[in-house]
């Protein structure tokens, strides 16, 4: 198989998908510039070339930050490629909307396809009861610590929210930060927010705004869920100039036992190989919310990427064939090897690819979860998750009060844009 990898070098660098002959396929993704990503993409398609030698790969990579706009432009020309990296979401369901994307469920029922995967995560590829990308990996967001920092100041890991306040005064009182956020990019402090409406209101929240249902609302939760972060906040529990701080840098608190938690996604894992001696990477759930009417077991846990076809490219047969390929049980498993990420077959999170911590996460708390909540800024719709950020940071500052941040994306949500 003749495979041309271009990477690319910057955003001056046009994405142009041409039509494909008989046997050739356009493919972009975005796993450049980030090793563990180019490790995996590199053992899949090369794996790939020995297993499909008659169908030829044109391979355009990027890295996730340009990665976005380009394919965003490519759509919007009319030149797709034909098999294409996708986020889940607002983002996928965009080009769901205007007609792009091949509806993947005549293929998945067939071989026992779509059983191979996780119902909760094919759920977030699919729109209007048809599914238009096969979901890849997931990632979910838990409470990291240092058992070592713990075991030496005698804490014990929090199982209700007010043990967890408790924590964070006891923590602050030793002069260290109570909990590591970097909101820079304003999605960190997200994962606060979503948690908190989950805890008090329950999951499916936002989903029920994207798919139209009319009596969505936030409820008097989102108020409630605004209000708890913005007092987290004004305790000085987050670290000082948190809004401008990067989330490289509030890693770099923790892992330096500047900070006593962080709440964050299993990406983390990888985040922290790079730790002190010493350092022991530990976990737990986020707490019980006394009175909350949500299940209190779910999980913030989403799909990450997922890879679709566009409906324009006339060779959906090598297309579905190498889609099969990539999230087959054995380019899976390599991918939790490689990354230490989950993903979404059923059975290739093996405990010996992912190590203890990720096959803890995945064995004990995904397993027993009531519900698994997909991420609130990518399932919303571009405009909203915009709103969303900017009113979260607001609330974090102090610059907007809870009850005007929670109309705010209430009105954004309603507005499903």
């Amino acid at each position: 198989m003749k495979l041309k990898r271009l990477l690319i070098a910057g955003a001056a660098l046009a994405l142009t998908a041409l039509p494909a002959a008989a046997g050739e396929l356009s493919f972009w993704h975005a796993y450049a510039g980030q090793q563990d990503k180019i490790d995996f993409i590199t053992f899949a398609l090369d794996e790939f070339a020995k297993k499909h030698p008659d169908i030829t790969l044109d391979v355009v990579a990027a890295e996730q930050s340009a990665y976005k706009t380009k394919l965003n432009t490519a759509m919007a020309s009319g030149n797709p490629p034909d098999v294409f990296y996708t986020l889940p979401g607002g983002f996928l369901n965009a080009f769901v909307k205007g007609g792009q994307m091949y509806a993947l469920d005549a293929d998945l029922a067939k071989d026992g396809w779509r059983d191979s995967f996780l119902e909760s995560a094919i759920a977030q590829t699919s729109k209007d009861g048809k599914t238009y990308a096969v979901p890849v990996d997931v990632d979910s967001v838990v409470f990291w610590y240092d058992k070592a920092l713990f075991a030496e100041k005698g804490w014990t890991v929090p199982k209700t929210y007010d043990e967890l306040m408790a924590l964070a005064e006891k923590v602050k009182g030793e002069g260290l930060v109570p909990f590591s956020l970097g909101n820079k990019d304003s999605w960190p402090a997200t994962f606060w927010f979503q948690y908190m409406e989950m805890r008090l209101k329950g999951s499916g929240v936002v989903a029920s705004f994207v798919n139209g249902d009319a009596a969505a609302t936030l409820g008097a939760e989102g108020e409630k869920a605004f209000q708890t972060v913005a007092e987290i906040a004004k305790k000085e529990y987050f670290p000082i100039g948190f809004n401008g701080m990067s989330d490289q840098e509030a890693n770099m608190l923790f892992l330096n036992g500047q900070a006593a938690m962080l709440l964050n996604g299993t990406w983390q894992i990888g985040a922290s190989a790079d730790a002190p001696e010493g350092f022991e990477l530990g976990y737990f759930a986020f707490p019980s919310v006394s009175g909350g009417a949500g299940d209190q077991t779910d999980v913030l846990a989403g799909v990450a990427a997922s890879f679709g076809i566009s409906e324009k490219t006339d060779n959906k047969a090598d297309a579905v064939t190498l889609l099969k390929f990539l999230s087959s049980p054995e380019v899976m498993t390599k991918y939790v090897e490689l990354r230490k990420t989950m993903v979404t077959v059923k059975g290739a999170t093996t405990e010996a690819a992912a190590g203890p911590v990720l096959y803890g996460i995945s064995n004990d708390l995904m397993n027993a979860a009531g519900h698994l909540d997909s991420f609130y800024d990518t399932a919303m719709p571009p405009a909203a998750t915009n709103i969303y950020y900017t009113t979260l940071q607001g609330v974090l500052d102090g610059s907007v009060a809870p009850a005007d941040g929670a109309k705010r994306l209430e009105d954004a949500l309603k507005a499903n844009k």
